[in-house]
């Protein structure tokens, strides 16, 4: 995903306050053979890809799903107020 892919994710007619954040960062190598990995920090939840890994359209399709799922409030994430 590009840097400016991030996500603050709120679907149309959805509440407008962002309740999660993702983004996903390619990267040239992950432990254990995976092509990709969750990681969750406070604020934050990226998806480390390695590169070559996920088409254009596998990432967008992902995006897309994850928009879904967090639009519709289904995903939150419940860090304390101020989270850096």
């Amino acid at each position: 995903m590009a840097d400016d892919d991030a996500q603050r994710c709120d679907e149309p007619g959805e509440l407008s306050e962002p309740r999660a954040e993702f983004d996903m960062e390619f990267v040239d190598w992950l432990p254990g053979g995976r092509a990709v990995i969750p990681v969750e920090s406070q604020g934050r939840f990226t998806w480390l890809v390695v590169r070559g890994h996920v088409s254009e359209q596998a990432r967008q399709e992902f995006v897309r799903e994850l928009q879904h799922i967090v639009g519709r409030g289904l995903w939150r994430q419940d860090w304390p107020a101020g989270a850096d």
